[in-house]
C-alpha cells in the first residue's frame, strides 16, 4: 500500500488513471502496444518514460520477465486505496504576493486515509510559497493539504484570500479582528490584522514536505502553542 505521496502532472495522472482502469477491467496489464494506444503515443519510449515515473514514485511495480508484468502497488481499488488531489493554487507565506489562481497541471497522490475521513470534494492542496511559516514545519516549496472550511478555531495554520491573493498564516481572535499571524523567528514578517466579518478559505490539516532531493513525506503540523 502506498505509505508515501506522490505528485503527477496532468498527463501522468491520465495515464495512470488509464492503466488503472484497464488492470482493474481486465486482470492484468496491457501491453506496451496496447498502451501506446491507450496514451496515443507516438513511441514505446513515451510509454516507457511514463512506467518509469510511476514506478519511481511507487505506484506500479513491473517485472521484467512478463510480456504483462506491471502490477499497481496497490492492493484495494483507487477510489479506496489513494486519492488524487488537485494542485489548485499557490499560497505565500511571506508578503501575500502570490495570486490565488487555480492550477490543475499538477495533482498530489496520497493515501486516502491521510484524508482522516474528510470528504475528498472538501480537500485541495495548495503550494507554499515563502518562509514566513518555518517555526510550523511549512517551508517554501512544500504542497499543503487544505480543507475547505470556515469552522476554523484560535490557534489553527489557516489558507485566506486577500483581495484575490492567498496567504497561509496562523489565526488569532481579538474582540473586533482577525490576526493571520507568521510563525517564524525571522523579525521580517508582520502580522495582517483583518476586520472579524473576513472570510478564511480553509483550515491547513497537513503538510507534504518536497526536499530537493529524495521522496516527498507527510510533515505533522507543529503545536506552537
Amino acid at each position: 500500500m502506498i505509505t508515501k505521496p506522490a505528485i503527477l502532472t496532468h498527463k501522468q495522472r491520465s495515464f495512470y488513471d488509464a492503466l488503472s482502469d484497464y488492470i482493474q477491467n481486465h486482470g492484468q496489464a496491457p501491453t506496451i502496444k496496447e498502451m501506446m494506444k491507450m496514451c496515443r503515443a507516438s513511441s514505446p519510449r513515451s510509454v516507457q518514460q511514463y512506467l518509469e515515473v510511476l514506478v519511481k514514485k511507487g505506484l506500479i511495480t513491473r517485472s521484467r520477465y512478463s510480456q504483462r508484468g506491471i502490477f499497481l502497488t496497490e492492493t484495494v481499488p483507487a477510489s479506496q486505496g489513494t486519492v488524487f488531489l488537485p494542485v489548485v493554487a499557490s499560497a505565500g507565506c511571506d508578503h501575500g504576493n502570490i495570486f490565488a489562481e487555480k492550477n490543475f497541471s499538477e495533482f498530489v497522490c496520497v493515501a486516502a486515509e491521510a484524508l482522516a475521513g474528510r470528504k475528498t470534494d472538501n480537500v485541495v492542496c495548495i503550494r507554499a510559497v515563502g518562509n514566513s511559516m518555518d517555526d510550523a514545519g511549512v517551508n517554501d516549496g512544500d504542497n499543503v493539504l487544505v480543507e475547505m472550511t470556515d469552522a476554523v478555531s484560535e490557534g489553527d495554520l489557516v489558507v485566506a484570500i486577500l483581495d484575490g491573493f492567498a496567504v497561509i498564516k496562523k489565526l488569532e481572535l481579538a474582540n473586533n479582528a482577525i490576526i493571520l499571524r507568521p510563525v517564524s523567528s525571522d523579525p521580517q514578517y508582520k502580522p495582517i490584522i483583518l476586520r472579524r466579518d473576513f472570510k478564511i478559505f480553509g483550515r491547513v490539516v497537513d503538510v507534504i514536505r518536497t526536499p530537493q532531493k529524495g521522496d516527498i513525506e507527510v510533515i505533522p503540523l507543529i503545536d506552537n502553542e
